[in-house]
């Protein structure tokens, strides 16, 4: 009778393990088909700025999939031929917007990533168009890169810059800035690993709406 409990402890436990690995690997409800566009800023401090660009969407994709069943899929990494020196995000969105067009439906979002040192605006590190159901998701947005980025993995801890990314992406499915200190929607933006409550639930209802045309 005493090795009873243990014996089952440990058959539910491998019973589970399958489960576990299903959740975790279970395809995501939504593909975002984003295009990733560098500027010279960032080409001429980073050298292996394609290995960069892909690796932060990738990061910033593992927290989307593993929060909202939302992968951030990379079809396109390409030089972006703004070589201002800026520090409004405000000018550098205008011209991402300006220079890519909708592609006939072949990018949900288009992500200008600056090397420039850009001027905290409305206490962020980037800009982004703002989504909702009604009139549709974001499809711009504007990130600053401060370093270059190597992906390691699932695991791996996330930089500031996939933070600043993962910020801006909350704005493109509608989340607005917090006053939630924890949140990574607040402002002035730093590092923080999670969403407050509201962006979370906004996040979720508008994960599936249509982007903007």
């Amino acid at each position: 009778m005493t090795t009873r409990r243990p014996i089952s402890c440990c058959i539910l436990s491998l019973l589970l393990l399958p489960a576990c690995a299903a959740l975790r690997d279970a395809p995501p409800e939504r593909t975002v088909r984003v295009r990733v566009v560098a500027d010279a800023r960032l080409r001429e401090k980073d050298p292996r700025w394609r290995d960069t660009a892909g690796g932060l969407l990738r990061a910033a994709s593992d927290f989307y999939e593993r929060e909202f069943g939302v992968k951030l899929a990379a079809v396109a990494i390409d030089p972006w031929e703004f070589d201002e020196e800026t520090p409004l995000v405000s000018t550098l969105l205008k011209d991402l917007m300006r220079r890519y067009p909708p592609a006939g439906g072949a990018y949900d979002v288009t992500v200008g990533l600056t090397g420039s040192r850009v001027a905290f605006y409305a206490g962020g590190r980037g800009l982004a168009l703002l989504g909702n159901c009604e009139k549709g998701l974001g499809d711009y947005l504007v990130s600053s890169v401060d370093a270059p980025y190597h992906y390691t993995g699932r695991s791996s801890e996330p930089t500031l810059d996939v933070v600043a990314l993962i910020h801006e992406f909350g704005h493109i499915f509608g989340a607005e800035h917090s006053r939630d200190a924890e949140s990574i929607m607040h402002v002035p933006f730093d590092y923080r690993s999670d969403f407050d409550p509201k962006s979370r639930a906004i996040v979720k209802n508008n994960k599936l709406c249509p982007f903007a045309k």
